[in-house]
């Protein structure tokens, strides 16, 4: 059975870091036209789209009920929320300055800590496969948008991100209370079994982390100008 750093999950991070640098690259390189970038965007978020609707048919047959179909976890809703976003928004639209953070660390811990790679004894499984596909695709364009520029951080937009969690954990309640879900959105359960990381540490910790973030890349890019604007007041 596969597991958390096995043989198969290390064969997949080789593989999915080597297409990851390359697909980042060849965009940064390449693509120069506002529209290209907006057609691959677009085109990412449909095949990034397909794959959750996969992956949700695949944990529905898994499960073996229909209430399977429905997203009851932050990635699963985030990262549908992003697919969409990504097919309907334009540059730097307010909904990435939530969803791209949202995506870029559930897709960070689903790649590097899969908890749900013992569903099956074969790692191709179905619900495991497309699950890792679909986090692993969000996680690379969440980094695409920051590094594009297509989606800018903002101190003054990061109001959205808190936002954001805040309707997902009322979301992942309502599923808990009118439906009988048991630990949507890990409310009453730790992110790592047995650990401290429940649903209130671990929206504390993302917020403070991703504003530090936010923070410094404005910093750095406030600095960056200043020196362009210095040398272009020596030469002048």
């Amino acid at each position: 059975m596969p597991h958390v750093y096995g043989w198969q999950h290390i064969l997949y991070l080789v593989i999915y870091f080597a297409a990851f640098a390359g697909g980042l690259t060849a965009v940064l390189m390449k693509v120069k036209r506002e529209s290209t970038l907006e057609l691959i965007f677009k085109i990412s978020g449909g095949v990034l789209l397909a794959l959750i609707i996969a992956n949700r048919i695949a944990i529905a047959f898994h499960r073996e009920t229909a209430w399977g179909l429905i997203p009851d976890s932050y990635c699963g809703l985030g990262n549908l929320c992003l697919a969409i976003a990504l097919l309907v928004c334009k540059r730097d639209a307010l909904p990435f300055h939530c969803l791209a953070y949202i995506s870029f660390w559930g897709g960070a811990i689903a790649t590097f800590y899969p908890d749900f790679l013992g569903q099956a004894s074969y790692f191709m499984y179905p619900a495991t496969i497309t699950g890792l596909l679909h986090h692993g695709l969000a996680l690379f364009l969440s980094v695409l948008l920051i590094a594009t520029g297509y989606m800018k951080p903002s101190l003054k937009k990061f109001y959205a991100f808190p936002t954001g969690l805040s309707f997902i954990m009322c979301y992942g309640m309502f599923l808990i209370d009118a439906f009988g879900f048991e630990s949507a959105m890990y409310i009453g359960k730790p992110l790592i079994e047995g650990s401290f990381l429940t649903w209130y540490v671990m929206a504390v910790l993302l917020i403070g982390a991703t504003l530090f973030l936010v923070w410094l890349y404005e910093y750095l890019i406030k600095k960056r100008s200043e020196k362009v604007q210095q040398k272009t007041a020596g030469e002048a």
